[in-house]
């Protein structure tokens, strides 16, 4: 139409009418995405390769829950065993224990010239790369004679993580699936999560106006509390204020009498794209009013930001059994760090921060109150500030590692001082979402 601007490039589009107000369009539709084979991928980082040194190296990985202990010595084999101390306290005795499988030459993957497409599984709220090693052959099966115990492990990309056993299940009567966490994955660029592209479609009004929007889409807008509205909002019945002339002579600003801008729209500060309940969510976490609870398997965790972190299990018959692994304490976290000599360059900006909690209860094999460190991690795999990913280790006895992982921490650690201490102020830190 000869109303286009003609300054504005475009490839062949499509002409949309709407249907109600009869305005027309014509609109740029984006290239179809296609898989491009990432730059440099080196042989010598295959996920093969990076699993099998594993093995070289005689690595071993180990998750402990309540009663089971989990041990994947990787390209060797899975096991599954339970230990008790002696009347003495001081022998660790081996009081059952099963093997979930071992490696065979048919454990890899077959199918390692289609490398460039790694199969994915959904996981933590995204789909993930995954290379995967099966381990057959494991102790017989009680309840189907002639069985043998089989484990599918997965590895999957995560950084900041040392190869470590994040979760354990028995998909199936004596069939497991494991999943490993694992920074030597990320080497390969092809288990590196990818990020869902965003296609921008462009549409101008054939009738010359080049930014005008649909008519049903500002009607809609008034009547809909979507986000999609707030993040481009409708402009104020208000006059916009004048405009600033520059002089390209003297560069000199010209700007309206004061009394020219007393009807002039004022700057209005940011406010939050949170609902209510969201904001209600943030403000009694970060008080402490609200814990969050989360965990798989026999036990749960109880998070209370800057308060505690509780494991507990509850049986069905309502008794409870719960272990105090910390309490925050913020001399005694700076004491700590001052003691190991470590304090934050806060000049740069962290994916997380460690607090550490103390004086948890007394731990019966070391005589010492249990500690841990939480680590709370900036999440970007989902936009939910409600929602949040858990993850736990046993580095030692009694010592803990607790990361805590959500798209809300992104805030949170905006503004900490030398210790990784967060100083935002809550109204601040919503205000910001």
């Amino acid at each position: 139409s000869s109303g286009i601007n003609a300054e504005w490039p475009l490839r062949p589009g499509i002409v949309m009418r709407t249907e109600n107000s009869d305005e027309e369009y014509i609109c740029q539709l984006p290239e179809p995405s296609v898989f491009q084979l990432p730059d440099h991928v080196d042989v010598d980082t295959s996920a093969f390769d990076i699993i099998s040194k594993l093995d070289q190296d005689k690595v071993c990985s180990y998750r402990v829950d309540s009663y089971w202990i989990y041990e994947v010595c990787h390209g060797r084999h899975v096991k599954q065993f339970h230990e008790e101390r002696d009347a003495s306290n001081k022998k660790v005795l081996v009081k059952q224990a099963f093997y979930l499988g071992y490696v065979s030459y048919d454990s890899f993957p077959t199918n390692l010239g289609d490398k460039f497409q790694p199969p994915t599984l959904n996981h933590a709220g995204a789909l993930r790369p995954y290379f995967s090693v099966v381990y057959k052959g494991g102790t017989e099966c009680d309840l189907i004679p002639g069985y043998r115990r089989e484990t599918t492990v997965y590895y999957l990309c995560m950084p900041d993580f040392q190869t470590s056993v994040v979760s354990v299940k028995e998909v199936a009567t004596c069939r497991y699936d494991i999943v490993i966490y694992t920074s030597l994955l990320c080497k390969n660029k092809l288990y590196r999560i990818k990020e869902d592209p965003i296609n921008h479609i462009y549409c101008l009004s054939t009738d010359g106006t080049k930014w005008k929007r649909p008519l049903g889409y500002d009607m809609l807008s008034q009547m809909t509390d979507d986000s999609l509205f707030k993040e481009t909002p409708l402009p104020k019945k208000n006059p916009l204020p004048e405009p600033i002339l520059v002089s390209k002579s003297t560069t000199k600003v010209n700007t309206p009498h004061p009394k020219s801008q007393q009807n002039s729209q004022k700057a209005e500060p940011k406010k939050s794209q949170l609902t209510f309940p969201e904001k209600r969510f943030v403000r009694n976490f970060l008080t402490a009013e609200k814990c969050v609870i989360g965990g798989i398997g026999w036990w749960k965790y109880e998070f209370c930001y800057q308060k505690s972190l509780k494991q507990f299990h509850k049986e069905r018959s309502g008794a409870k059994t719960e272990i105090l692994l910390g309490i925050w304490d913020e001399n005694r976290h700076i004491e700590y760090l001052n003691e190991k000599g470590k304090t934050l360059d806060t000049s740069k900006k962290p994916a997380y921060i460690d607090l550490h909690y103390f004086m948890g209860d007394i731990c019966d094999e070391t005589g010492l109150p249990r500690h841990v460190t939480l680590r709370m991690k900036c999440g970007q795999q989902d936009n939910n500030v409600q929602a949040l990913t858990m993850f736990m280790e046993e580095p030692a006895m009694c010592v803990y590692k607790f990361t805590a992982e959500s798209v809300l921490f992104c805030k949170v650690i905006e503004n900490i001082d030398q210790f990784g201490v967060p100083r935002g102020s809550i109204d601040e830190i919503i205000d910001s979402i």
